[in-house]
């Protein structure tokens, strides 16, 4: 069967532009990579992390270049200069179903710190692999050979390691693994083994998403730890943040003494994220205030004033642990409801709670026989319990209403001393007459 000439003449035009299309896929991935690489070089032209001495060979199928990446820290004494890693890298524009472009690429210490690397990567350096996607992301695997370490009769050893960087447009994904790390010298030893850390960022500019670091042993001449793991997490909700760090351990053994299953949980909710933003710029770029202008102390003074006035909470929602001779279980939670207005007042936003049981032979006979003479703690089933509750000038301690006027004072001279902060003056400490006087404190009637 023959094709007719319209047939052919259209087939051969598709062939042409898939042709076209083919050849220009590698010529459209070689000329965004060429835009991209120029673009990070100019944003990071200035500022603690630069980008210097770009120099890219741009082809149609393959490309190459090196950069030189530094980290200056403004704040640091360092007179051997800033820290620079230099970087090689070759990419090949044939696209696949993972990305438009195949990278390879290596990094080895450059400036200064080129001698003690050196030694540390005993002249191997980072390798990796990676693509750019489709949706924008840049992917990479990374191998880091053995680091060894000998100074001043202390020995460090890194197995080899690997690890894994996924970066979007806002997020970032990093996951880092090493088998064995041991530390020797001047008669101590310790020894961890199986490290992981994995770092899952949304929004890595405001700091939004997980992470977390695993150690699945630690060993000392004093101390076995079995599965320790530091966790933290920070979600936004509207222009609040809110944040919580768990860290648990599955077992520890310390002088005789062993426990599991040791959990601590720490948060913070509804922080007014700008405020949050804008005491972490100040800070950072006037080295902790050391060298703060002007302008940048009031800057700070109205980030912290909003951030007291908008309200947030924070405590210990969690703390247990248990062993053969006991557990413990407690918890913390300290509130600072919103002020009326934008004055701060601690004296009439502050609260707190919280509640701590003991059982077992964790707290010896003596001290449970003294804490339960004072009435301030409670029998429970083999242990004792302590709980306490502080709001608008009452305190109340394990069901018993105390005179809480002291607590009150307390907080009326912390208030003023805060608004002398806030306002710049001298934050000398001065006495001054309570706006409430004890006797006038709301006070409930003290139980027997």
């Amino acid at each position: 069967m023959s094709l007719s000439p319209k047939v052919r003449i259209a087939l051969a035009g598709c062939a042409l532009v898939l042709t076209a299309g083919a050849l220009a896929v590698p010529w459209y991935s070689s000329r965004t990579l060429v835009a991209e690489l120029q673009a990070l070089a100019a944003t990071h032209g200035q500022g603690e992390l630069r980008i210097r001495n770009l120099a890219h060979e741009a082809g149609w199928l393959s490309s190459k270049g090196a950069l030189d990446v530094e980290w200056r820290n403004q704040c640091a004494d360092n007179p051997e200069g800033p820290v620079v890693m230099h970087l090689e890298y070759s990419a090949r524009h044939v696209p696949d179903l993972q990305g438009l472009t195949r990278l390879e690429w290596s990094a080895t210490p450059g400036g200064a710190a080129v001698g003690a690397a050196s030694q540390w990567l005993g002249g191997s350096k980072l390798t990796g692999t990676g693509r750019a996607g489709y949706d924008g992301t840049l992917s990479t695997d990374m191998q880091l050979p053995e680091l060894t370490m000998n100074a001043e009769g202390e020995s460090l050893q890194v197995t080899p390691s690997k690890g894994r960087m996924v970066l979007g447009k806002t997020s970032l994904q990093f996951d880092w693994m090493f088998e064995r790390m041991a530390l020797r010298g001047h008669g101590k030893a310790l020894e961890a083994k199986q490290i992981a850390l994995q770092l899952d960022l949304n929004n890595r500019t405001v700091g939004t998403g997980r992470m977390a670091v695993d150690i699945e042993s630690v060993s000392t001449a004093d101390l076995t730890l079995q599965g320790l793991r530091v966790a933290s997490e920070t979600s936004e909700r509207a222009d609040r943040l809110d944040s919580r760090v768990t860290e648990s351990v599955r077992s520890v053994q310390f002088m005789g003494q062993s426990l599991k299953d040791l959990v601590l949980e720490a948060e913070v909710k509804g922080v007014h994220t700008a405020s949050v933003q804008t005491i972490s710029k100040v800070f950072g770029e006037s080295c902790g205030l050391q060298n703060a202008t002007a302008d940048e102390q009031q800057q700070l003074r109205a980030a912290i004033q909003k951030l007291l006035a908008s309200g947030f909470s924070m405590g210990i929602p969690k703390l247990q642990g248990s062993g053969n001779e006991g557990s413990l279980d407690g918890k913390l939670l300290l509130t600072l409801a919103p002020a009326q207005g934008d004055a701060v007042a601690l004296a009439h936003q502050l609260s707190t709670s919280g509640q701590l049981t003991i059982k077992g032979k964790l707290m010896p006979p003596e001290q449970r026989a003294f804490a339960m003479s004072t009435g301030y703690a409670t029998e429970v089933p083999d242990g004792v319990q302590a709980a306490f509750e502080y709001d608008k000038g009452v305190l109340k301690v394990s069901g018993k209403t105390l005179d809480g006027a002291m607590v009150q004072m307390g907080l009326q001279k912390l208030d003023g001393w805060l608004q002398a902060f806030l306002l710049g003056k001298s934050l000398e400490p001065v006495e001054e007459v309570p706006v409430v006087a004890p006797a006038e404190a709301p006070v409930a009637t003290p139980a027997s």
